[in-house]
């Protein structure tokens, strides 16, 4: 079945990423890494609202009132009240001209990202665990070029992951009291749609939506690995999704502009924007930082 999304805040964004639901304020939240940007969009009113970040944040979840954010080379929290921010740690180690990008909040409440070579030319991106005790671990997974998808199954069990680069989307058996991840193998690929996966969110049936990256596409991909709805784009380079609404019913959609020429953008003048589509099937309440299930 196709589903066609329609756009409700035309920003512009040169890399729209990270769309995040805010239950208690009923926002939707997402960010422009390349701008160093965070975007709050209001659908009751349609209005959206822009912030100035110290950092390219890549992944944002809610954390005390505050914005748990991963950008650049570190971890910090943003208070869109006050403007203020806070770092709280620097990732060691990486080589210079890698940035943060993809994360997802696990079972234990954890925040586990990737880095990733921002020129990508390199297989030089890392998986971490950012714990709630405020410690920085670096997961054993394989190096890759672009990390993206950081999404569990609902009952935390499967964790699925993918470098865009390779056109795969992996899955691992995750043991939620351990957090240790077994079975590394190909979940799905993206061949067929000529597209790049890149940011996923799970549903409540335990089906990963996955953007495909210059393929203007999201596509539902059941436990099987099997597709089973299609969301065509007025851009072709969706970034993210989220569920959110009050029924947590509606998906919103980040796409980007970076790297696209003028006669692309004017033949796709809504690349940038945020797109929204009813689905039939809702997603999970958002996992959040420091706190269990």
């Amino acid at each position: 079945m196709m589903l066609s999304p329609e756009c409700v805040a035309p920003t512009g964004c040169m890399l729209g990423e990270g769309p995040m639901w805010s239950e208690t304020e009923g926002f939707l939240w997402w960010v422009d890494i390349k701008r160093a940007k965070l975007h709050r969009y209001n659908p009751r009113t349609g209005n959206t609202r822009r912030y100035d970040l110290p950092i390219r944040a890549s992944t944002i979840t809610l954390h005390e009132g505050r914005f748990l954010m991963a950008g650049d080379r570190e971890i910090g929290l943003f208070d869109p009240a006050t403007e203020e921010y806070e770092r709280l740690v620097e990732i060691e180690g990486e080589p210079e001209g890698n940035r943060t990008n993809d994360g997802g909040i696990a079972p234990d409440g954890s925040l586990w990202f990737g880095t990733m070579d921002d020129a990508e030319k390199e297989a030089r991106g890392t998986y971490y665990r950012f714990g709630p005790d405020k410690s920085l671990t670096q997961l054993r997974l394989p190096s890759v070029m672009v990390t993206n998808t950081m999404q569990f199954s609902p009952d935390g069990r499967t964790f699925y992951t993918c470098d865009s680069a390779e056109q795969e989307i992996l899955a691992y058996d995750h043991d939620p009291e351990t957090g240790a991840l077994t079975g590394r193998r190909i979940f799905a690929t993206t061949y067929e749609f000529d597209g790049f996966p890149d940011g996923s969110a799970v549903d409540s049936e335990g089906c990963l939506w996955t953007c495909l990256w210059n393929a203007s596409r999201v596509v539902r991909f059941t436990p099987e690995g099997d597709v089973d709805q299609v969301v065509i784009l007025a851009a072709p380079r969706p970034t993210s999704v989220a569920f959110g609404g009050p029924d947590l019913r509606t998906m919103f959609i980040t796409t980007a502009r970076a790297g696209m020429t003028f006669p692309q953008l004017d033949a796709r003048p809504l690349s940038g924007s945020l797109f929204a589509v009813h689905v039939d099937v809702p997603g999970l309440p958002p996992r959040r930082f420091g706190v269990a299930g």
